[in-house]
């Protein structure tokens, strides 16, 4: 299969996109190259298959024919070797030289993505952000920050669809003010009931919803939202030193998700109409979603960090553009206990119980 890495034109060493500089560098000679200007200077190079003779009992059509499916054998265009990988993967470093490498032909026709936004933050970054996330976690186990080793990090586009739609909604709520008045014998309440109606279309643009069934929808939605000023017209360059994904759920099966989140924003959004009151009931709400719109098709930028401890695996990922991070952190059974003591005991009652077990034990 067809393989692109960008050598640099002064030593041909191998280009990755930074992040920072939001240019091609070249980490031997030091050089570097605007997207634009490699673009203009390079086409994509071509992987020629060689005939080769065979040794007598092996016959690679077997081979060929077993159960590869979601697999795809490609070659470095750098030092030649075969790589098994993900027929979804768009980008990837050779484990051999190095090298990045970018197969242009996942994205040619119905997998050309329409836009793509540039990572802004680095490795560098993704690993201060994760200790960062491990402070403030009163329930974390002190040895966790220690003991637990990276395995890996990994920069990666992620394929996301961008929705356009309408919807259209109509809700109602019992709004109360609360007066509280008294006498010289009687403490008065008096509750005004009030019925609201609230009625609007609202109009959503590039609602974002990952097309990987690899990755964990709850994970992208939580590292929300992508800035889509960065948005930037989708060249391959830009994949040059990352991990690509390209899609492998159709945005029609994911109506569904789109509709959920839709339906979501719109019920706060005609809450948050509603001020002026005491206290706020939503009696009703009935929301119709246009079956017409738009769809767009986007490579988004993350980080994966995956950790082991205690024999267990624990992922982090991180918006590749606003460095916001999630991740699942394991609960020390001991500081559940004696954070729940804290908070649900007084401290005067569990000073009482332990003077009273020390008499029992003799000590005072």
């Amino acid at each position: 299969m067809d393989v692109v890495n960008y050598q640099c034109p002064n030593c041909s060493a191998g280009l990755t996109f930074d992040s920072k500089t939001q240019k091609m560098v070249c980490e031997f000679c030091g050089s570097t190259f605007t997207v634009e200007e490699l673009e203009a200077q390079k086409e994509l190079q071509q992987a020629k298959s060689e005939q080769t003779q065979h040794w007598d009992g092996f016959h690679p059509e077997q081979w060929q024919s077993c159960d590869m499916e979601g697999m795809r054998v490609w070659n470095c265009p750098s030092c030649g070797a075969e790589l098994l990988a993900e027929e979804t993967a768009g980008a990837m470093k050779c484990p051999y030289c190095d090298n990045p490498m970018v197969m242009p032909q996942q994205f040619e026709g119905m997998y050309l993505p329409d836009y793509i936004i540039p990572f802004k933050r680095s490795k560098k970054d993704a690993l201060e952000a994760l200790k960062k996330h491990y402070l403030n976690k009163p329930l974390l186990p002190e040895v966790f920050k220690d003991e637990n080793h990276l395995e890996e990090v990994k920069g990666m586009y992620v394929p996301f669809w961008m929705y356009d739609l309408e919807g259209t909604g109509t809700f109602t709520y019992e709004g109360a003010n609360i007066r509280v008045f008294e006498d010289s014998k009687y403490t008065y309440t008096e509750r005004s009931i009030f019925h609201i109606m609230r009625k609007g279309t609202m109009k959503f643009q590039r609602i974002p919803v990952d097309g990987s069934k690899k990755i964990n929808d709850t994970m992208m939605e939580s590292i929300e939202p992508f800035h889509y000023d960065d948005l930037e017209p989708f060249q391959i360059s830009y994949l040059s030193g990352y991990l690509a994904d390209k899609y492998d759920v159709e945005p029609d099966e994911l109506t569904g998700r789109v509709h959920d989140r839709m339906q979501t924003s719109m019920a706060e959004s005609f809450r948050e109409t509603v001020i002026g009151y005491d206290e706020v009931l939503q009696k009703s709400g009935n929301m119709h979603i246009s079956q017409k719109g738009d769809v767009k098709y986007g490579l988004f930028p993350v980080w994966f960090l995956n950790t082991k401890w205690n024999g267990k695996q624990y992922t982090f990922v991180m918006n590749g553009q606003t460095g916001r991070m999630t991740g699942d952190l394991p609960i020390g059974k001991d500081l559940l206990v004696s954070y729940w003591l804290k908070r649900h005991i007084p401290l005067t009652l569990l000073m009482t119980a332990g003077a009273v077990a020390l008499r029992l034990l003799g000590v005072i």
